[in-house]
């Protein structure tokens, strides 16, 4: 079986490949799982005024300025509509207010395109944004909770956007590609980052979250083609990365360090440069359902600590092991998974350097499915610990992942085989003429 499986095998004409093709694209683009549909464009450059930066240090700036709104809740302050290309530190600047304030459908080119320092917890929104090409930071938050960005495009900066000791936010719909890091989140605990795209950011994550982001949840988001990890969490814990794909990526797909009591469920990470799924002193932590496949070292690994529980997840056609435990990864409950073809070549599709790590579920008595068990017996793991599986299940708890020919309705076939079969008859008719 092919390990990196990339292309379906269909025996038809090549201009019908190129339609199924074209086809299958616009299907995958029209189905966003879990995505929220945004009801309005992105600004477009040159249909802004262009502005001089705006900088606000206090309440009585807003009014100074004449932003339309009065503060509150329902009626904020609106910075909105402003093309700010500009040589200076900030595009826009607000720092120390105390007022209700959105930022909103502005084009910005700066050092740092918008930073928000030191305001009331919950009084920030900046929503529908292009911060494309800042030197630091495309969008920066800093001591500002409860805060919300959203729906902007932060692209070739050197950070996407950021958030330091700014707990409880919402980080929604962006898209930060070819940044040197997608979205780093710092000592902001209790936050969320959901559904945002980080695509190809050059010398980093795709989301970073560190120094103590604990309780925070990542979630439905696409981390691909990134330089280091799609998904890093340190010393984070008490977290959820759920529903996530991170594939391409240099290191590894998804990372956990020194982030225990954590949940990372329903991710996709495949074909990464390493690992699809990391957990290096990542205790009591839950990884359940995950796909991880065609990685080029193992599916997931498992680093330090221990006490995790690693069930129903799929792992096939990794270059090593499809889970390993490694170095004092100790006490380990590992059943319930679907391994299919990896490490093709060796004795075992599993590894275990641990101590007590248990490879079945020893209420039920069933174990994991191995694509390669002899169907009778038990499976033996490899590694120092001399693991068993002794309850090997006959059938996988996930279905692989294989290639199929693509079935299109009779009537789909004839519309798109009736141009070739016109061509062909019109050229008969030319020769025969001729």
């Amino acid at each position: 079986m092919n390990k990196y499986s990339k292309q379906n095998k269909i025996s038809i004409r090549r201009f019908l490949c190129v339609s199924i093709l074209i086809f299958g694209i616009s299907i995958f683009f029209s189905m966003r799982v879990n995505a929220t549909t945004v009801s309005y464009d992105s600004p477009s450059y040159y249909s802004l005024i262009p502005h001089d930066p705006i900088s606000v240090t206090s309440d009585s700036n807003f009014t100074d300025y004449g932003f339309p709104g009065t503060g509150t809740e329902l009626d904020p302050y609106v910075i909105e509509g402003y093309n700010i290309t500009t040589t200076s530190i900030n595009g826009i600047y607000v720092n120390g207010t105390t007022k209700y304030f959105t930022i909103s459908n502005c084009y910005i080119d700066a050092s740092d395109g918008i930073f928000i320092g030191s305001v009331a917890d919950g009084t920030a929104t900046v929503i529908n944004n292009t911060c494309n090409n800042n030197n630091n930071i495309g969008i920066v938050l800093s001591f500002s909770g409860s805060s919300i960005v959203a729906n902007n495009t932060c692209n070739y900066n050197g950070f996407g956007i950021v958030l330091f000791s700014s707990g409880s936010s919402i980080v929604a719909n962006n898209t930060c590609k070819d940044n040197d890091f997608g979205i780093v989140l710092s000592s902001s605990d209790s936050s969320t980052v959901a559904n945002n795209s980080c695509i190809n950011n050059n010398d980093g994550y795709g989301i970073f979250l560190m120094n103590y982001s604990d309780y925070s949840t990542v979630a439905n988001n696409t981390c691909t083609n990134n330089d280091l990890d799609g998904i890093f969490l340190i010393d984070s814990g008490n977290s959820t990365v759920a529903n996530n794909t991170c594939s391409n990526n240099g290191y590894n797909g998804i990372s956990l360090n020194d982030s225990g009591n954590s949940t990372v469920a329903n991710n996709s990470c495949s074909n990464n440069g390493y690992n699809g799924i990391s957990l290096d002193d990542t205790g009591y932590s839950n990884v359940t359902n995950n796909t991880c496949k065609g990685n080029l070292e193992e599916g997931i690994f498992l680093l330090g600590f221990g006490y995790c529980i690693v069930t129903y997840n799929l792992l096939q056609e990794n270059i090593g092991s499809g889970v390993s435990t490694y170095y004092g990864s100790n006490n380990n409950l590992i059943h319930h998974n679907t391994f299919v073809d990896n490490n093709l070549g060796e004795a075992s599709q599993a590894y275990d350097d641990g101590i007590t790590n248990t490879w079945y579920d020893s209420s039920t008595l069933e174990g994991n499915y191995w694509s390669d068990w002899s169907g009778t017996g038990s499976y033996a793991i490899d590694g120092s610990a001399g693991a068993i599986d002794l309850y090997p299940l006959d059938e996988p708890t996930i279905q692989p992942i294989i290639a199929e020919y693509i079935s299109l309705p009779l009537f789909t076939l004839l519309i798109l085989v009736f141009p070739l079969l016109l061509t062909i008859v019109i050229s008969r008719k030319k020769r025969k003429i001729a």
